[in-house]
């Protein structure tokens, strides 16, 4: 009976320890194609969403009192994202995403008399509405096992507040600005079916203004300067069937409005500072 040399065995052993090798590279390359793809699939349907908006708003009016507000408003939210190859470039972002909120808030402030600022509490029955669009660029990121993704994008929308205060010394005033700017989203897929991700906004607030309704519109308007606004939101999305996800976000906006002079002399709109964190929860179809 012939016995195999040294040297066949050793041969052996090599091929052997290659093909594992090569087994577990493509297993690996697998994993995170499907990764990859699963953040695709995230980034390709259409949502709607039930939220939740917590605001907080504080005015710098200096001298005087500054009027506050602050409370939870219910709403919605509609969201349509793609991700695929355009003209050649791989990856292309695009979005669009409209939130809408309204509720009564709580309102502290001053009524200015010819007697000097009376305190006043009340209730803004307030609406707010945001619509922003989004083009981009995916970038995979090389990660074992999983996928990941970078997506720097420019960004612009436009937001607006419409203030109704209520009660003995109730008045309107409507607040609105352009939104223009850039970020960057990050996405993770924990597995084929679940992807996490982290997002970024800067934005400038521009064109903005406010327009009080009051006096038969003696007062005019107040034109805003450039300011500032950030966002960031933590979110994820899971695929239940098929087709159908269930998604949620929890973010923190702040921005600037500067205030400006009113057409009355000596009347003016003054800066203000507003924070809201908002939260959804809702069903997506993908295409």
């Amino acid at each position: 009976m012939m016995k195999k040399s040294s040297s066949n065995r050793s041969a052996i052993s090599a091929i052997i320890a290659v093909a594992s090798i090569s087994a577990l590279g493509f297993s690996n390359a697998a994993a995170a194609q499907t990764g990859d793809s699963a953040i695709v699939a995230a980034n390709n349907e259409v949502g709607m969403a039930v939220t939740g908006n917590l605001t907080n708003y504080q005015e710098r009016a200096t001298p005087g009192p500054a009027d506050t507000e602050s409370g939870w408003q219910p709403g919605f939210s509609l969201k349509g994202t793609y991700m695929g190859n355009v003209y050649g470039l791989p990856d292309v972002y695009a979005a669009i995403h409209y939130a809408r909120s309204s509720g009564n808030i709580a309102y502290h402030g001053a009524v200015q008399t010819a007697h000097g600022d009376i305190p006043y509490t009340g209730t803004d029955n307030a609406t707010f509405n945001r619509v922003m669009a989004r083009l981009g660029m995916g970038f995979h990121i090389t990660c074992p096992h999983h996928g990941m993704m970078i997506t720097p994008y420019i960004a612009g929308g436009y937001q607006s507040w419409n203030r109704n205060l209520r009660g003995a010394f109730g008045y309107k005033e409507n607040y609105s600005a352009g939104l223009v700017g850039a970020g960057a989203l990050f996405q993770y897929a924990v597995t084929p079916r679940f992807v996490v991700s982290g997002d970024t906004e800067v934005l400038a607030v521009v064109g903005g203004g406010m327009t009080p309704h009051i006096f038969n519109g003696v007062f005019g308007s107040a034109s805003f300067g450039t300011s500032a606004e950030e966002k960031m939101t933590l979110g994820v999305d899971y695929r239940i069937t098929g087709p159908l996800h269930v998604y949620s976000n929890v973010s923190l906006t702040h921005y600037n409005y500067t205030g400006g002079p009113l057409a009355i002399p000596g009347a003016s709109e003054p800066s203000s500072a507003t924070n809201q964190f908002g939260m959804s929860l809702g069903l997506a179809y993908q295409f």
